[in-house]
């Protein structure tokens, strides 16, 4: 288009104008045209098997003339075990890994073309085409490491678990001998200790009653020294409240003394002739000092240098009575003022207000003295009182002290009495747990240690059994029962003599198989054969989606049980909606299965095979059609088709794991016992049902108590025996163990005596399973020769339902077998050409006749092959 040249021409120009080339429109185009020559490699990758590589190449010549075809062989075993050896070389093989290693690699590649000449044989066999791959080859390695890591880890955790539950009850074995032992020593000094504890309390409890006592007692005294103490505290506030009274003129006297000085005496002193005022001050002083009150004796009194520190040390508390009534003249005088002598003498005022402070002073001693005599009486009392009080109380003191010092051993001794009962306790109660935990779990311990010996064997062969396993998954699918079990035991030889690590009796189910899920399996519609459990082990553990090859529709019919639960969603191989049912069920992670598909597969399911899940934003994403898908890792995608020898190219095969679900003559004749059986018996067989259901459940709950068991003692920390509510649970998680071990030992029990009834009509079953493989021949003599198993089960119900009654078993069963024979004959003849019929009839009378031993099989290999085939000496 001109809009896609003009993008291409503005890209191009750059390239151009950098290798100097003129940027015309031509040269442009004619530069990319070049560039495209040079630069632009296509490699077609096609399968040479089948029409379509033929067809192309007459269609398109130029496949031929234009292109170097490069022709792929198989692999060789060289490339095989270089790419195995690379992908094996991590692993860990344990001490002899130098003999392990190669010998894996060359197993991947003798098992590689081991399938493939398994293959041509099968064909040539069985006209059954089958392609074997690099693909199924890189699946067998990766299958191979996954499982590897994933069962030794599953295998390490339950060695784990039953290693430290067979651990914790030997140490709680060896912990009752201790402790029988530790209990019996510490009843004696339990009761001794009790006794000493007892007298202790006694002792306590006569001293704290005298102590009580004495307490009162000096309560009382406290309180009565208390209250003296009170009165003579009012008393010595009250004197003091008078004392204060008086203080401030004393103190105004001292500091107007203290402010004098000898100026101010030689003042006074000069006076020939003293003012009247002063003259009355100095009289009043000379009284107080005890002098004559007259101008001589006062100037005597000035003149004295420690005049000043007589007025300031006066006894003032021990006045003479005769100087105070003297002084009252003078105090009393209205001119006797401190205001007034201010006026006349600085000196002067000072001394006026040291006679008055002392008149005032006198006055206050009298009324304060005999308070301060009553105080003094008071406070020598309450002295004495105090010392007789504290004499009491250090008596209280020793008293408490001892009662403390005696509540203290008190204490202690019943606290190591209490102590020697919890112990004792405590010991009594573990010795219950360990019997509960012993007791429960003694048979457990004893299988457990056996377990844990098989389990470190088995972890060994590991090696040799994962291998073994990723290998029939990648590869055995296609194959039918006879030729699995030739190859298996080939692989096993080989790994034996390659002296790689394998079980003596290796089998796909008891390696990869799940007993509890496997009977799930047979609920949900799966035979009971091993065959068909090999499918779905195949159908659940390959890493490819499950293609089922099932003309019978019994993969399609266990596989909707299955996912029943988990709202699967069923689609045509030519439903126009695929996609949308797809796109919903890949965004929520519910399975679909695609029914009905033919030899090819439709384009648009390649991502959803191939699980070409990408990364974007942190979100998992495939792409469905033209739109990106939230990929749920919970989907689940199966594909099946009713095509009895489907012929499926390469290209299919290394999508899908093809699984052939064509129904066996071990499964079928156990599904055509059931039927005779109910039809027969139709309690039994109602019995046996719910038997199947119920023992499903009840081994599934088995497990998983034990799990449970060993989870909860390899998850207990410190000493198991304290544990109360482990113990508890695990004594009950046994006790419930040990009624359904019961339930299903009975049920057991009670299924083999229903399978042994069942038995007794097994010949009809066996002889309707060998009509049916009779009539399924009838395809390799024409196509058109098909009857589905659905019809034959119906014809077959009905010869049971029509023949003849009979009390005895064996007429009866008789009777079903002739009625059935000749039945399924004529209704099957009417569909066949004449000269068919004789055939049909010779195939049926040889299938019975080496059924029941007539004819053998070295006779018939005779009859088959020729006289110079077989080894006469086996005739």
């Amino acid at each position: 288009a001109n809009d896609e040249w003009e993008k291409i021409l503005r890209d191009v120009r750059p390239h151009c104008k950098a290798a100097g080339i003129a940027e015309t429109k031509d040269n442009i185009k004619a530069h990319f045209v070049h560039r495209v020559r040079e630069n632009l490699h296509i490699v077609l990758a096609m399968s040479p098997v089948g029409s379509a590589f033929r067809v192309r190449c007459r269609m398109f010549p130029s496949l031929i003339n234009c292109c170097t075809t490069d022709w792929y062989d198989k692999w060789p075993a060289e490339a095989l075990q270089s790419v195995s050896h690379q992908f094996f070389s991590p692993l860990e093989l344990g001490e002899h890994r130098d003999t392990i290693l190669p010998g894996l690699c060359d197993m991947a590649s003798a098992i590689h073309s081991s399938v493939g000449a398994m293959a041509e044989r099968f064909y040539a066999e069985q006209k059954r085409r089958f392609y074997v791959t690099p693909k199924s080859f890189l699946e067998l390695i990766a299958l191979y490491l996954g499982a590897l890591d994933e069962k030794r880890a599953e295998m390490d955790v339950g060695i784990s678990r039953l290693s430290i539950g067979t651990k914790k009850l030997n140490e709680t074995n060896e912990m009752v001998q201790n402790m029988q032992e530790e209990l019996a020593a510490l009843q004696p000094e339990l009761e001794k200790k009790s006794a000493e504890t007892n007298v202790l309390i006694e002792q306590v409890t006569k001293d704290s009653q005298a102590a009580a006592e004495k307490k009162a007692k000096v309560a009382v005294e406290e309180a009565a020294v208390k209250k003296t103490a009170e009165e003579v505290q009012a008393q010595a506030d009250e004197a003091q409240a008078d004392l204060d009274a008086a203080m401030p003129a004393l103190a105004a006297a001292v500091d107007a003394l203290k402010s004098l000085n000898k100026n101010d005496i030689t003042e006074i002193k000069g006076f020939k002739s003293p003012p009247p005022l002063v003259m009355k001050v100095m009289e009043a002083v000379c009284i107080l000092l005890g002098a004559k009150p007259d101008w001589d004796s006062a100037k005597k009194v000035l003149g004295d240098t420690q005049f000043l520190q007589k007025l300031m040390d006066y006894d003032k508390d021990n006045i003479a009575p005769a100087a105070i009534k003297k002084i009252l003249a003078y105090y009393d005088d209205p001119e006797f003022q401190p205001e007034v002598v201010a006026k006349v003498s600085k000196a002067a005022t000072s001394l006026c207000m040291w006679v008055r402070a002392m008149k005032v002073y006198d006055e206050v001693a009298k009324v304060v003295e005999p308070k301060r005599q009553a105080l003094a009486s008071s406070t020598a009392m309450l002295e004495a009182e105090k010392a007789k009080l504290k004499k009491v109380q250090d008596e209280l003191s020793a008293v408490i002290a001892n009662v403390e010092q005696l509540q203290k051993t008190c204490d202690e001794a019943v606290a190591e009495k209490q102590r020697l009962e919890e112990a004792a306790d405590t010991t009594s109660k573990r010795l219950v747990r360990a019997g509960k935990l012993t007791g429960g779990l003694a048979d457990e311990g004893v299988r457990w240690t056996a377990t844990v010996g098989e389990l470190n064997i088995e972890r060994v062969n590991l090696i040799g059994n994962v291998f073994l396993s990723a290998a029939f998954i990648a590869y055995l699918g296609f194959f039918t029962a006879p030729y699995r079990k030739l190859l298996v035991d080939d692989w096993i030889e080989q790994c034996r003599e390659m002296q790689i690590p394998t079980s003596d009796s290796y089998s796909l189910v008891r390696s990869m198989g799940e007993p509890v899920k496997i009977r799930e399996w047979n609920i949900w519609g799966l035979p009971v054969d091993e065959y068909s459990t090999e499918n779905g082990i195949l159908a659940t553990k390959g890493k490819r989606w499950p293609l089922a090859i099932d003309p019978q529709g019994q993969a399609n019919k266990w596989i909707r049980a299955m996912e029943q639960r988990n709202s699967s969603r069923s689609v045509k191989g030519n439903d126009a909606t695929i996609l949308r049912t797809l796109e919903n069920a890949i965004r929520m992670g519910t399975p679909v299965v695609l029914e009905d598909v033919g030899e090819e597969l439709d384009p648009s399911l390649e991502p959803v095979l191939q699980k070409q899940i990408f990364k974007q934003g942190g979100r998992s994403l495939i792409r469905v059609g033209d739109s990106d898908v939230d990929y749920n890792e919970a989907f689940r995608f199966y594909m099946t088709t009713k095509l009895p020898n489907p012929h499926y190219l390469p290209e299919v095969c290394i999508k899908v794991t093809l699984i052939n679900f064509t129904v066996t003559l071990e499964g079928l004749e156990d599904q055509l016992l059931g039927l005779v059986v109910r039809e027969e018996r139709p309690d039994l067989e109602r019995t046996k049902n719910d038997l199947v259901v119920s023992l499903a459940a009840d081994k599934k709950q088995l497990q998983e108590l034990e799990d449970k068991i060993l989870r909860l003692l390899s998850a207990s920390e410190g000493n198991i025996l304290d544990d109360e509510v482990l113990i508890d649970t695990l004594s009950d998680s046994k006790v419930t163990s040990g009624v359904i071990q019961g339930r299903v030992k009975e049920a057991e029990e009670t299924e083999a005596q229903i399978n042994e009834t069942r038995l007794g009509y097994k010949p009809a079953a066996t002889r309707g399973s060998i009509l049916y493989f009779t009539i399924a021949d009838l395809g390799n003599i024409g196509e058109m020769y098909q009857f589905s198993l659905d019809y034959f089960n119906e014809l077959f119900l009905v010869c049971i339902q029509k023949s003849d009654k009979s009390p005895e078993l064996d007429a009866r069963l008789s009777n079903i077998m002739e009625y059935a024979s000749l039945t399924i004959y004529n209704n099957v003849s009417r569909g066949l050409f004449g000269e068919h019929k004789i055939t049909f009839s010779f195939m049926m009378a040889t299938a019975i006749m080496r059924q029941r031993g007539d004819i053998s099989d070295v006779e018939w290999a005779l009859f088959l092959m020729g006289a110079g085939i077989v080894d006469g000496a086996t005739l």
